[in-house]
């Protein structure tokens, strides 16, 4: 069970991976041919800005998920970790990962209802219910609650594979859930 978690999560997240690479060149390519076309044709993408921010936001949130795994968010450290003790360093890691848990299920709860209230509002270019633009909220909310807990429980997370395989130098997806033995 646990290996059948751990390998659903880590496709989960390589799925996120290539999704939020999507959404920003989506996002970047939509940005630049509007302002190629305002200011060069004299007329533009109405509804390239509504798509945009809807972009951002899910990649900015996508990525707030996929931070919690890599342990990218900023922290600020007093003393080297190096120069407390191993105990220490534990207790203020698992500290950090119940925040997040709490910060997930706060992301799950309120996105979740402010994605149904806002699902009845429409976006006024692309007329595209307004919930779709939050709707990432508790996506992203179950993305952090899991990894912090992965993280709590100490699971090997085919890190190393993972980076490999999206380098382009751990040759196929299949390659990352092979065992080494």
């Amino acid at each position: 069970m646990k290996k059948f978690l751990v390998s659903a999560v880590t496709l989960i997240h390589i799925l996120l991976i290539n999704l939020s690479m999507i959404m920003i060149v989506a996002m970047l390519l939509l940005v630049f041919a509007n302002v190629v076309l305002r200011y060069v044709f004299n007329s533009g993408i109405y509804w390239s800005e509504e798509v945009a921010l809807v972009l951002e936001v899910w990649f900015i949130f996508l990525s707030l998920g996929l931070g919690v795994k890599h342990r990218l968010h900023i922290s600020i450290n007093i003393l080297k970790r190096e120069s407390v003790s191993a105990w220490l360093n534990k207790a203020l890691d698992l500290l950090s990962d119940i925040i997040f848990l709490i910060v997930g299920f706060v992301m799950i709860v309120y996105g979740g209802k402010l994605v149904q209230f806002t699902m009845r509002s429409i976006m006024p270019a692309t007329k595209w219910p307004a919930g779709i633009l939050y709707l990432v909220l508790p996506i992203a909310g179950f993305v952090v609650v899991v990894e912090a807990l992965f993280h709590i429980l100490g699971y090997n997370m085919f890190d190393e594979k993972i980076d490999k395989y999206l380098s382009g130098k751990g040759g196929k997806i299949r390659d990352i859930f092979r065992s080494e033995s």
